[in-house]
């Protein structure tokens, strides 16, 4: 649940041209809001799927600047400062430190997971809805076998370019992530992003870098 936690059928062929173009203005929107106009916080809730069966779940706060984050659950809490990645266990005494795959990034963080899509994938595009609000739903598939997911679904509402629901497919196994709640325009100090040592003086720091 960690590696792919904090998460998408193609149009005919003689429309995916002309919505790829709004599909990827879609996305370009929702990204936006989850980088611009300062930091985010969000509260989630991630599953995941043996095939179509789910088989666990976590749901939790998610803060994002960017690239960073910070994820916290009731199991784990996780800091992302751009380049480190810091895991805990709730109640353990240590905590690993690794430098996460793009993979594992986008399994966390729905702006990386967004941001995928211009990196060779193909767009479809259809309008549905979701927990009772209009949506854009984008179909990403992947066009080639190298690419982090092979499928990506994510549904974003209309008006506002909030994404609500993001699914990923990888290795014919699902992750969805559900946002519950959404508010940006913060503005979190850096320290957030990064294992706060001092208040946990007797963890120990497992380096798997």
């Amino acid at each position: 649940m960690r590696k792919h936690l904090i998460l998408l059928c193609l149009l005919l062929a003689g429309q995916l041209t002309a919505y790829g173009q709004n599909a990827r203005e879609i996305l370009d929107k929702a990204a936006a809001r989850l980088t611009a106009s300062g930091d985010v916080r969000a509260q989630f809730k991630a599953t995941q799927f043996k095939g179509t069966t789910p088989e666990g779940e976590a749901s939790g706060t998610m803060l994002l600047s960017g690239r960073k984050y910070k994820m916290i659950t009731d199991e784990m809490t996780t800091w992302y400062d751009g380049t480190t990645q810091w895991n805990m266990m709730a109640g353990s005494d240590e905590v690993n430190v690794s430098t996460p795959t793009e993979e594992e990034q986008a399994a966390m963080n729905p702006a990386t997971l967004i941001g995928i899509y211009k990196k060779g994938y193909k767009f479809g595009l259809r309008k549905s809805s979701l927990r009772g609000k209009p949506t854009f739903e984008v179909h990403l598939k992947a066009k080639n076998k190298k690419a982090p997911f092979s499928e990506i679904y994510v549904d974003v509402e209309q008006g506002t370019y909030t994404p609500l629901c993001l699914r990923a497919k990888k290795d014919g196994d699902w992750l969805r992530l559900a946002i519950l709640s959404f508010k940006n325009r913060l503005s979190l100090p850096a320290s957030t992003f990064t294992f706060p040592q001092k208040d946990f003086p007797n963890v120990e720091v497992i380096d798997l870098r």
